[in-house]
């Protein structure tokens, strides 16, 4: 249980009211607790049973045994009590709240109170039956002394060890001391134990007490019940009493007694546990991770400070816990929360427009329920959770409480309103930090927004000390480092206090919700009304704080027009840089689309393949909507083994919709109202995704390369072991593992045929052209990440990979003034290149994550700036401008395949649309309006056609006409250094001589277009020393000294 910290959230007892009513008044103060360092040992792996059963009819039945222990017949100092429970009233506990007698009556009390509380976390979902053994004597007698099982000074290997024995002992007894009880009945199970707890050992003498804990014991050590029928691996255990150690202080002329405590926060603690939550403090240190805003952390520290008839006051804590977060909620009750609408997960749920939040501690009508939580994603494996809590929903000022056996127990919150008998709320959330008024009642609240990693949850972990690999979720060590939580809180404020050991609000403040006006508070720091000045109404990758995974990359998706605290808030979801976002549910398991297609039907057809179905989803521009308007046409084929392509193989002006089927290759003519099918079987199985060029299909298999047009094969080409191919003009590009070819579209004649000097074949081959097709280049990166270029019939290395990271795909763009830029990623690394190989000035850039390896970059031109986009692993893309910033609010998030999103300009409507599936069956359509111009400058996989890529070629502007060439670095202490050479146009002669005046090296540098430039060379070969090199272009000779040191 969560016990290192005592957040004192004053709650005055202005009055007991008639039928044990007390009325509730709101400060703050702040305590800290302990809790003990091994406890979290006890979560062990089990292999047999499943800690909740959620499918299990008994889900929802308890099972409570009251333990005690050999009475004490000589008082042991180091336990609270004497080894029973306290039976008998007691004069000296001043107090109603958590007085004795602590009998069966006052246990089940406390557990109808715990029923109340998880039906407010449930939304009235969950009713938990429990029943309280034994019935016919105060306890179970355990043979040991409470101080047996906790000895002091105890190692960790003996604390566990006993406290299993405890667990199996106390189980066992009453399985053999009551026939009655049936345990196959129950899915959960609590042990309350006569004394107090280790926890609220606030003077550090009993320290063997036993902790409150939640057990799950490995193989092999459960509790053996129902005549072995049973195996219990799993309890919690509480004591009869958290109150100990009172003791009195004076504060401003006024007593305080305290000490004082209730069981409520600690049973719903530790019952979480058995609903399957787990500890969201560090369960290393104590450190609260998510402070007082869930149960599972600081949430159950509360104060009832009650003001007795001589004036004095009591502090009494826990009797308010405050409910689960977001995500605890989600790991007890989210199938019920989704069907009934009140937890809705992206997408089921509209973007763009206003999305209502109720508050979780406002009770719903079911007939009408809103939302009280979004999930929303930032990658595969982060999202967050946007939940409304406010302290004071219903606004009468505050909340009160009723409470049972003379007010011994609080059994919940209940209205300030006199109604007779008093109703139950979902108040639980009074005591949350909040504003307070000039006459004590409380405001405040928000929306709070949780951020949370489940690579950190379920992908980390550690070994246990049988062997097992457990991860941090199973282990109950989510949140054991400050910088690496897999649940925490996105504070508003931007301040990390959550934690903080150098924070005072370690355990949150009101500044910690999302809302949208700032407070005006007096002079006292009492609330008077909501400003008109901007508290944090939005939150997205550029605001403070930002919203971005644990990459510091941001989502695509961000929180807009967040409303004030209420018992229902507004908000939008809204979709990085675009103005909507459609999403078609075509309830399918898998989808696959493509490219935009001209049909009969509309000029503008996204296909949809479903099986061996086709959708064509049209632009409607009444509504300004895509719309399946036509609905399903059967095809003669199913999923497309490769990107599905476009073709106009008869030239009529209509296109054809290209899939592929092992060695079949179909297609789909939409040149009539109704499709017509083609299909062309070959020998062998097809080995790449078919290319469209000028109304020729080039289609491979393992042997041949095939040329096809008006729906037969033209001609063929035996050709084998193709693994890419790229087209441009009447050129067809043939990539192989050590060979390149250029054939000729008409006949398939080999036209050129390059031997590569290492193997290629992982990176798609990409081909540059100016306009008037006066330059032309193709660029092929090997399987090694060194990149070739072949340009003028020749040739050559223009870029080496020096480190053993697998290259990225390859994109070309413009890129401020220069064109064609080449960018790519290898490992956490994103390189932009001239066409040269010169690495462009602010590149490298470090990525937050690594890039992806199968997915194609993309480049678009935002306003005046040209953007390139980057694919991150399993992720969206990293969006870098020319400077190499990070550009957070065009940074694209989606969890798609690799070659199947698609980017489309609408030049009519100036609409920019980017489309994808999700593996749900869902297609995403992302527009964006108002764009005159067409802004794709490289459209992913192939530049969505052959590979080709055309712009103007340019390069900076150089103010002098000057030659100018150095070395960097000089000296040279690593196996390679780059020549930057300025105004060296034609080929440069270069010589190299070292201190002596002998020839070492001699070489030809070749032509290029770009200027300036720089280029590699190697010191193999070169010992440490000082050489000359001697430059010769055109009429002019340069020398340059450097050193190279080895």
């Amino acid at each position: 249980m969560k016990k290192n910290i005592l957040l004192i959230l004053c709650v005055l007892v202005a009055a007991i009211l008639p039928g044990q009513k007390m009325v509730l008044r709101n400060s703050q103060q702040y305590h800290k607790l302990i809790d003990h360092p091994y406890q979290n040992k006890l979560i062990q792996h089990n292999s047999k049973q499943d800690l909740t059963k959620r499918d299990n009819a008994n889900y929802d039945r308890l099972l409570v045994i009251l333990v005690d222990f050999a009475l004490e017949e000589t008082d042991d100092t180091n336990t609270t009590g004497n080894g029973k429970f306290q039976l008998q009233p007691d004069s000296t506990y001043i107090y109603s709240v958590g007085a004795p007698p602590h009998n069966r009556e006052y246990f089940e009390a406390n557990l109808e109170a715990l029923k109340y509380y998880y039906l407010a976390v449930s939304a009235s979902d969950y009713t938990l039956n429990y029943d309280v053994y034994p019935k016919n004597k105060p306890a179970y007698t355990l043979p040991k002394s409470l101080g047996y099982y906790n000895p002091p000074g105890a190692s960790s290997e003996l604390f566990v060890s006993r406290m299993e024995e405890y667990f199996k002992t106390a189980l066992e007894t009453a399985d053999s001391t009551d026939q009655e009880i049936d345990f196959s009945s129950y899915g959960h199970y609590m042990i309350i134990h006569s004394g107090s707890d280790w926890q609220h050992d606030i003077m550090g003498d009993t320290p063997s007490d036993l902790p409150s804990f939640f057990i799950k014991v490995g193989d092999g050590k459960e509790a053996v019940v129902d005549n072995g029928a049973v195996l219990i691996s799993h309890c919690c255990n509480v004591p009869e009493t958290i109150s100990q150690d009172f003791y009195d202080n004076v504060e401003n002329g006024i007593t305080i007694h305290n000490g004082y405590g209730a069981l409520n926060a600690v049973i719903a603690h530790e019952f979480s546990h058995s609903l399957g939550t787990v500890d969201l403090y560090n369960v290393y240190n104590s450190s609260p991770m998510v402070g007082v805003f869930d149960i599972m952390d600081s949430g159950g520290s509360g104060i009832l400070v009650a003001e007795m008839e001589n004036g004095d006051l009591v502090y009494v804590e826990g009797a308010l816990p405050t409910l689960p977060g977001a995500f605890s909620r989600n790991l007890m009750f989210r199938d019920s929360y989704l069907e009934r609408g009140l937890l809705k997960e992206f997408p089921n749920f509209a973007t763009m427009t206003e999305l209502s939040l109720s508050a979780i501690s406002a009770l719903q009508n079911d007939n009408a329920s809103v939302p009280h939580t979004y999930k929303i994603p930032l990658n595969s494996k982060e999202y967050i959770l946007v939940e409304n809590r406010n302290v004071d929903p219903d606004g009468d000022g505050g909340t009160a409480v009723f409470g049972a056996l003379d007010g011994r127990v609080i059994l919940y919150p209940t209205p300030f309103d006199d109604i007779s008998p008093p109703p139950p709320t979902y108040e639980y959330d009074y005591l949350l930090p909040s504003f307070i008024k000039t006459d004590g009642s409380a405001i405040g609240g928000g929306i709070l927004v949780w951020h949370i990693n489940e690579a950190i949850l379920y992908d980390e972990g550690q070994t246990d000390s049988d062997g097992n690999w457990v991860s941090n979720f199973d282990a109950n060590t989510v949140n054991t480092g400050f910088y690496h939580k897999g649940v925490s809180v996105i504070e508003a404020d931007g301040l990390t206090d959550l934690g903080s050991d150098y924070s005072m609000y370690w355990t949150g403040t009101p500044y910690e919700y999302f809302h949208s006006r700032k407070p005006v508070l007096d002079t006292n720091g009492l609330f008077i009304n909501w400003s008109q000045e901007p508290w944090k109404p939005e939150l997205t990758a550029t605001t403070k704080p930002p919203l971005v995974d644990s990459f510091n990359v941001p989502g695509l998706y961000h929180l807009k027009e967040i409303g004030n605290p209420a018992k229902k808030m507004s908000f939008k979801v809204e979709s990085g840089d675009f103005d909507s976002t459609q999403i078609l549910d075509f309830a399918a398991n898998l989808i696959l689309t493509g490219p935009i297609i001209n049909t009969s039907f509309e000029e503008t057809n996204l296909p949809v393949v479903i099986g061996s179905s086709i959708h064509l989803i049209s632009y409607n521009e009444t509504d300004n909507e895509w719309q399946d308007m036509m609905g399903e046409f059967s095809t003669h084929s199913h999923l497309s083994d490769y990107p599905l392509q476009k073709t106009d193989l008869n030239n009529d002006g209509y296109n054809e919709l290209v899939t592929v089927n092992g060695n079949y290759l179909f297609f789909t003519d939409w040149a009539n109202d109704s499709p017509a099918y083609h299909h062309i079987s070959f020998p062998d199985t097809i080995t790449t995704t078919p290319l469209s060029i000028t109304n020729t299909l080039i289609v491979t298999t393992k042997d041949c390369i095939y040329s096809v047009k008006n729906f037969s094969i033209q001609d063929y080409i035996s050709l084998p072991g193709t693994i890419c191919i790229a087209g441009y003009d009447n050129n067809v590009i043939i990539l192989k593992k050590d060979y390149l070819y250029t054939l000729a579209l008409d006949n398939l004649e080999i036209a050129n045929e390059f031997i590569l000097p290492e193997p290629c074949g992982n990176i798609e081959p990409l081909i540059y052209t100016n306009p008037d097709k006066s330059i032309a280049m193709i660029f092929v990166m090997a399987n090694s990440g060194n990149l070739y270029r072949i340009y003028n019939n020749r040739l050559e290395l223009i870029f080496a990979n020096h480190t053993n990271e697998i290259p990225g795909q390859l994109a070309c763009s413009a890129l401020g003034d220069i064109s064609p830029v080449l960018f790519f990623g290898l490992g956490n690394k994103l390189y932009a290149l001239k066409a040269d190989g010169t690495k462009l000035t602010h590149f490298p850039v470090i990525s937050p994550q690594t890039v992806s390896t199968s997915k194609s970059p993309i480049a678009l031109k935002n306003d005046t700036a040209e953007i390139l986009y980057y694919p991150i692993q399993d992720e969206g893309y990293l969006a870098i401008d020319k400077t190499g910033n990070i550009i957070p609010e065009l940074c694209l998030s989606v969890n798609n395949d690799a070659k199947n999103d698609y980017l489309y300009y609408q030049p009519e409507q100036q609409i920019l649309s980017w489309y994808y599936p999700e593996n749900n069956g869902k297609l995403f359509i992302h527009s964006k309006q108002n764009i005159a111009c067409n802004p794709i400058l490289f459209a992913g996989y192939r530049n969505a056609e052959s590979g080709c890529v055309t712009f103007d070629f340019q390069d900076e502007n150089i103010g002098s006409a000057d030659k100018f060439a150095y070395i960097y670095p000089n000296p040279v202490r690593k196996q390679y250094f780059k020549l930057n050479l300025q105004n060296y146009f034609g080929d440069t002669k270069l010589c190299l001589y070292d201190i002596s005046g002998t020839l070492v090296k001699k070489m030809l540098i070749p032509d290029t277009q770009n200027n300036p430039r720089d280029y590699e060379l190697s010191t193999k070969g070169l010992s440490s020393g000082v050489y000359i090199m001697v430059l010769e272009n055109n009429d002019s000779t340069k020398r340059l000294k450097f050193a190279v040191e080895k």
